[in-house]
């Protein structure tokens, strides 16, 4: 009993010594920010292309979406499935922009948090109009790389800012 007791002892000591490790990590956003900045355009190029699988690309494997509407997609296939469905249908003569990259936050050095401010104009669906959207976006840095592990759109009502 004697050395499960030390063995566990040991575990614990190293996961808190690790875990105090990892959050004591500066991150440097020199570096980080205009990577996150890169995939935030990779995005918006993809998009105005009308490239379902570029826009996927800017996902992990195991990422989700919720569009402005409050669909749930799981997964990078089926977001680039939506992405197929809606590029070839309403979203076929759309134009997105960046309007601005509000925020960018690590709450661990692999980890980072975007609010960005973005706009669509082209919708089949609405003619003539323009909205204005907010998205938070969760991203994960795994290897060198950034992707988008979750996200949400939220339109914005005339007035907000």
């Amino acid at each position: 009993m004697k050395i499960y007791s030390f063995k566990l002892i040991v575990v614990v000591s190293l996961c808190g010594l690790y875990g105090f490790k990892a959050y004591s990590q500066q991150t440097d956003t020199a570096k980080e920010n205009p990577a996150i900045r890169q995939l935030i355009k990779n995005y918006e190029d993809a998009w105005n292309r009308h490239d379902p699988k570029g826009l996927a690309d800017n996902y992990t494997i195991d990422a989700t979406w919720v569009n402005w509407f409050g669909a749930y997609y799981k997964g990078r296939d089926d977001i680039q499935f939506h992405y197929q469905q809606v590029h070839t249908t309403y979203f076929k003569a759309t134009h997105y922009y960046t309007r601005a990259v509000e925020d960018i936050t690590y709450p661990h050095p692999n980890l980072a948090i975007s609010h960005v401010r973005t706009g669509l104009d082209g919708d089949e669906r609405y003619p003539g109009q323009t909205f204005e959207f907010r998205r938070m976006i969760v991203l994960v840095k795994r290897g060198d790389t950034w992707k988008i592990l979750a996200g949400q759109n939220a339109k914005l009502e005339k007035g907000i800012k």
